[in-house]
């Protein structure tokens, strides 16, 4: 294939002139490591027609290419944001790039770090290859039995208080026969372990997705007057309406009733607050004296240590991220960044004495290599340092 032909399609590409199939004949050529020359020079170009040789260098835009087209196989896209340091020509350049590395199935990051960006010229991780987590969970039913899901076949578990308990794929779906009937109270706890994740729909049909290294204790039928659970970890929850019967999550010395409505409660014990944050409907969150309302697109924090309540606005994007596969940092810090690794890769992080200081936003999937998401995390200046599942940040 000439060099003008791929020239022509990358070019029309950055000026918005791409046809559907011009676009899946870039995305062949791009991802041909042949032409790999040929693109460093096609980005260097457009950096310099912006005026901004600062920005990267040729034997970075070179690095960068040897990195997606030859090292790097994430499924995860993280998109590059400037905090105010080229000004708008700097989208010509981050477009250039991000096509680069959202064809090649790599990863593009985006740093704050008092206004300034940079890149690391060699990634210097080369750990064992671990596998992110996937769908697998306990069971633990009223008798003691535990049963592994992962390791059990779809089609019906067993039959309690007159509730089918049936596996389906990755979920675990409870249906109760009508009429409830009023009884001795059986309870199920569903477990995930670290680098585990899984779902469930309740016996009122109500949903829940639950967060790696969580647990959820519930009845197999809501008979009384409330419909109550007790969660430790996260998890998402999507709630049947009944304005009869409202739904109670305890956590923590906490509550959150709701009578139907999405929201996602965060409460790990190694985290220093309890976060409930509201996606739609309305929550009343309990502490002791204190009660609270809210609304959507607001978080209530209680914060562990000092038992200190209060409400702020957030990025729900980036608080059910990881139900939607995807790590999301909105000026996260690199031990916050490090704990999810921790619960989602099953891996230890090892903190030195004086922890660098650093804040990052972007997005990496959850169905990335832990290799590939500790390249991205290095390209902001902190290294790691890999000792089979022990992780040590320097």
């Amino acid at each position: 294939m000439p060099a003008s032909r791929l020239a022509y399609l990358f070019n029309s590409y950055m000026q918005g002139q791409c046809s559907a199939v011009e676009k899946e004949e870039l995305m062949a050529l791009i991802a041909d490591p042949v032409n790999k020359e040929i693109l460093q020079k096609l980005i260097y170009d457009v950096i310099i027609s912006t005026g901004e040789e600062s920005a990267m260098t040729g034997d970075q835009s070179a690095a960068v290419l040897d990195y997606v087209l030859h090292r790097h196989k994430a499924e995860g896209v993280i998109v590059m944001k400037k905090k105010r340091l080229f000004g708008a020509s700097w989208k010509q350049i981050a477009a250039a790039v991000i096509l680069v590395f959202f064809i090649s199935g790599a990863v593009y990051y985006r740093q704050v770090r008092s206004g300034k960006t940079e890149f690391a010229e060699k990634p210097a991780v080369s750990p064992a290859t671990i596998l992110p987590g996937r769908n697998r969970a306990m069971l633990t039913m009223g008798d003691g039995t535990v049963i592994v899901l992962d390791s059990v076949q779809n089609g019906l578990l067993s039959q309690q208080s007159n509730t089918n308990i049936k596996k389906q794929g990755a979920s675990l779906v409870y249906h109760t026969a009508l009429p409830v009937v009023a009884g001795e109270v059986v309870f199920n706890t569903l477990s995930t372990p670290r680098g585990g994740q899984y779902q469930l729909t309740l016996p009122d049909g109500s949903r829940v997705w639950l967060n790696a290294a969580s647990s959820l204790h519930y009845p197999v039928a809501f008979t009384g007057d409330a419909r109550e659970v007790e969660l430790a970890g996260e998890a998402y929850f999507e709630i049947a309406p009944n304005k009869q019967k409202p739904f109670r999550v305890n956590v923590g010395g906490m509550r959150v009733e709701v009578l139907g409505t999405h929201f996602n409660i965060k409460a790990y014990k190694e985290e220093d607050a309890i976060r409930t944050s509201l996606l739609e409907g309305k929550v009343k969150v309990v502490k002791g004296g204190l009660t609270d309302m809210l609304q959507p697109g607001q978080q209530a924090i209680l914060h562990a240590a000092s038992g200190g309540f209060k409400k702020i606005n957030v990025n729900m994007d980036g608080v059910i991220a990881w139900k939607n596969g995807l790590f999301q940092f909105d000026g996260e810090d690199i031990t916050g960044i490090m704990r999810q690794i921790d619960r989602w890769y099953n891996v230890e992080v090892v903190f030195p004495d004086k922890v660098p200081v650093r804040h990052f936003e972007g997005k990496i999937s959850r169905n990335a290599q832990l290799s590939d998401v500790l390249h991205i995390l290095e390209l902001s200046g902190v290294k790691f340092k890999v000792e089979g599942k022990k992780i040590i940040v320097q």
